[in-house]
């Protein structure tokens, strides 16, 4: 297992439930469901965009995606 990736989801486990501007959001609003350190990845959360272009996909509130624990990471510090 990447060491890397140990590091991060310890960091990432204070953030579950809290919520986070991703790009790569249809709504460009997430939070953070779960993380899975041996495969490096998270489990995302889609939630109410607040910006008004994005109401239009507002409809996929609720779905889950996953992402790679380094970019959610860096969404939560930077």
């Amino acid at each position: 297992m990447n060491r890397f990736r140990i590091n991060y989801a310890e960091e990432l486990k204070s953030r579950i439930g809290f919520p986070v501007s991703d790009n790569f959001s249809p709504t460009l609003r997430a939070k953070l469901i779960s993380i899975h350190p041996y495969h490096g990845t998270c489990t995302m959360e889609v939630l109410p965009s607040p910006y008004e272009l994005n109401k239009e996909h507002n409809h996929r509130v609720g779905e889950q995606y996953l992402a790679p624990a380094e970019r959610i990471w860096n969404a939560y510090n930077f």
